[in-house]
């Protein structure tokens, strides 16, 4: 069966998984939702929380985008 990514990674406003991350984004960096604007975190956090919900999992975190190993 398929897990979903949610968590952190999720916007809590719109509902949808979509990063804007600036250029050079350092752990500090916030990182909103390239949806809907909303503020998701730090990008330090945000990675953090995207690696403890894909260990061993089929998916990776390249350049922003999520995608399937």
């Amino acid at each position: 069966m398929r897990k979903q990514l949610d968590d952190k990674l999720d916007c809590k406003k719109c509902g949808m998984i979509a990063l804007d991350i600036p250029d050079g984004a350092r752990e500090s960096t916030p990182i909103h939702c390239s949806k809907c604007g909303d503020y998701l975190g730090t990008w330090g956090d945000l990675q953090d929380n995207f690696d403890d919900q894909t260990t061993g999992g089929s998916y990776d975190l390249k350049d922003g985008q999520i995608i399937e190993r």
